[in-house]
């Protein structure tokens, strides 16, 4: 054996122990690095070749490992950009350099631009989100990512297109009987718009519905202004004089609104009195005379005198008749305002139509679109008068927070309380995590014995889920460090002997010659 040999050997152990203290020194340094992964030091013999009589020292040889693929514990936070990733899988972040990395670390912070970056200023990437089909990525490549901005919606308006109304509408009430609620819509510049909706009784078991917007009708409806009235029933002739009895129907005016009738019979010596009113306003007066069979013989029409926008009617009268049963009378008018025709059946339910469409508004400049809106929740039943509505839509709103699912999507929260997806988080991975190279900013790059980059998305095979509001602590063990500090130090320290040794075994060597 050689003694610059053993002292080689020394100073070949020495600076394997130097290199497994700095080791040591990285990870308890970066102990508190979100994201972090320890590295250690592994050592291997080198060994030279010997011969019997005389044995040749070599020394050691050392590999730095990285535990990439050792997921560290969660600690979590109040921030919905504070990412961490519970399974396999990197986060592609872009550098400084335009490059992608990969990274597990997800303490990303929302800047003045709108991208999101990690403490060691890496921008988070990503694919623009669709609802209908998950971006198409390329598999072993970076090609097609952007990096997500969660300001670049600014301000947001989603217009109306559909919504719902729900209700009872009261069978007990009479004809004319009307009733009106309001719902809200918005136009494609985010102003809400008002739809005032009318409800009114027309006959048995229907109704109308107008929709107005600022007093104008929206339903599309074409109007036909009610020209002709027809009565019918029977008037009981046991009847005391002066009592009358009222029917009513719906007529419309040129305007499509709508007016009630009421049809008062008042018994009289001769017969009946015939007054027709619109609302208060007498429009038409008719004696009537039957004869001992009860058919009518006096006038069998009456025309009534125009009031407003309603124009003057003919009344056929051909249907009344006198006699001892219980007097019923009915009224009823042609004609159709603005508003849709509600058909219930005998149980209540609404029989027809089911959904209403309105027609499409041009309001300073903006549009509020025509509106599907749903019957079906619609009743006609012995109970008061209830009505609500749903309207989609959202008006005008800035971006109030970021909401991140374990699935990657990035949706942008607006003020008004809409979520619009607008991002899916991009995921990436490796063979062998653990021989990635790694790059300063918590950060690697695929190398020669990593295996090919492989692209895909949280919760997906192969890849963990994300979860917002948390964060991947370092997975440094600190009794574990400090434990191999103090090996490294004992055998740093018996190295030096060795090298010591032999220094001391040549000096004695060299002091012979003396």
């Amino acid at each position: 054996m050689s003694l610059y040999g053993t002292m080689r050997t020394g100073v070949s152990g020495m600076n394997a122990q130097a290199n497994r203290l700095g080791t040591v020194g990285d990870n308890i340094a970066n102990s508190s690095t979100i994201g972090y992964k320890k590295a250690s030091t592994q050592f291997s013999s080198m060994i030279l070749p010997s011969s019997n009589g005389s044995y040749n020292s070599g020394g050691v040889d050392t590999v730095v490992r990285y535990s990439i693929n050792d997921q560290g514990s969660f600690s979590y936070t109040t921030s919905s950009t504070d990412l961490a990733i519970n399974g396999e899988g990197f986060f592609i972040v872009e550098g400084a350099d335009g490059a992608d990395y990969l990274t597990r670390a997800g303490n990303f912070e929302v800047q003045d631009d709108g991208t999101l970056k990690n403490a060691a200023g890496y921008k988070l990437m990503g694919y623009p989100y669709s609802s209908t089909e998950d971006p198409t990525i390329v598999i072993n490549g970076f090609q097609g990512l952007s990096e997500i901005n969660v300001s670049a919606g600014g301000l947001q308006a989603t217009p109306s297109k559909q919504g719902s109304l729900s209700g009872n509408l009261p069978t007990n009430e009479a004809v004319g009987y009307t009733k009106s609620s309001s719902v809200v819509a918005y136009d494609s510049q985010g102003n809400s718009r008002l739809l005032n909706l009318t409800y009114t009784k027309t006959a048995d078991n229907t109704w109308t519905l107008d929709v107005q917007y600022n007093g104008v009708s929206v339903t599309g409806q074409a109007v036909t202004a009610s020209t002709t009235s027809a009565v019918s029933g029977n008037l009981n002739n046991t009847a005391a004089t002066g009592t009358t009895y009222t029917t009513k129907s719906i007529a419309y005016g040129s305007d499509g609104a709508a007016h009630t009738l009421s049809y008062n019979y008042t018994k009289t010596a001769a017969g009946w009195n015939l007054d027709v009113l619109d609302g208060t306003t007498s429009v038409g007066t008719s004696a009537l005379t039957f004869d001992g069979a009860g058919n009518l013989t006096s006038s069998s029409s009456l025309t009534t005198t125009a009031n407003g926008t309603l124009g003057a009617l003919t009344v056929d009268l051909s249907g009344l008749k006198e006699g001892s049963s219980v007097t019923s009378v009915s009224g009823s008018t042609n004609g159709n305002g603005s508003g849709y025709e509600l058909s219930f059946g005998g149980s209540g339910k609404l029989t027809s139509p089911t959904s209403i469409t309105t027609t499409a508004q041009s309001i300073g400049g903006a549009t509020l679109n025509g509106l599907t809106i749903d019957l079906t929740g619609l009743s006609q039943l012995g109970s008061a008068y209830s009505a609500e509505g749903d309207i989609d839509g959202k008006g005008a709103s800035a971006v109030d927070k970021v909401e991140i699912s374990k699935d990657g999507i990035v949706s942008i929260l607006y003020k008004n309380g809409q979520s619009i997806p607008s991002y899916r988080i991009a995921m990436a991975n490796v063979q062998s995590p653990n021989n990635l190279t790694p790059l300063a900013g918590n950060v690697y790059t695929q190398s020669n014995d990593s295996g090919v980059i492989v692209m895909g998305y949280a919760g997906t095979s192969g890849y963990g889920q994300i979860l917002s509001g948390a964060l991947e602590n370092s997975n440094v063990d600190i009794g574990e460090e400090l434990t191999s500090m103090i090996e490294a130090q004992r055998n740093y320290t018996a190295n030096s002997k060795v090298f010591q040794t032999g220094s001391e075994l040549l000096e004695t060597l060299v002091n012979l010659k003396r």
